[in-house]
């Protein structure tokens, strides 16, 4: 394999554990710890990105993509959070780390398919 894809599917994957764990981190502040937030809420957020997890620890294309089709349900959610009069600092932090994710996630998928 080319030099330059290996480089590039390494920094991807950097790229895609510290958002996904961001998320995870996030999720977890935003709604154990912060006003506003509950135990059943951060289960509903979570449970999706962790179906994915054994996939990505073993380094599976498919799960790579299956993360993006899950991210697309967070960009939606986060871009019409965003929009609205009463947003916090979550609602934009969420929006940005799903957004790097989904590229990420995407081009790890393709570049892991050219090994």
């Amino acid at each position: 394999m080319n030099h330059a894809v290996q480089y590039k599917l390494k920094m991807a994957l950097i790229i895609n554990w510290f958002c996904y764990i961001g998320l995870l981190v996030l999720f977890a502040v935003w709604n154990l710890f912060l006003e506003g937030g509950s135990l059943p809420l951060w289960c509903i957020q979570t449970l999706p990105l962790l179906l994915v997890l054994p996939g990505l620890i073993q380094q599976r294309y498919r799960s790579y993509l299956w993360l993006c089709f899950i991210l697309l349900l967070y960009i939606t959610t986060g871009i019409v959070d965003v929009m609205m009069p009463t947003r916090g600092w979550q609602d934009g932090a969420m929006l940005v780390l799903s957004l790097i994710l989904f590229f990420s996630a995407m081009m790890s998928s393709r570049w892991h398919r050219l090994q």
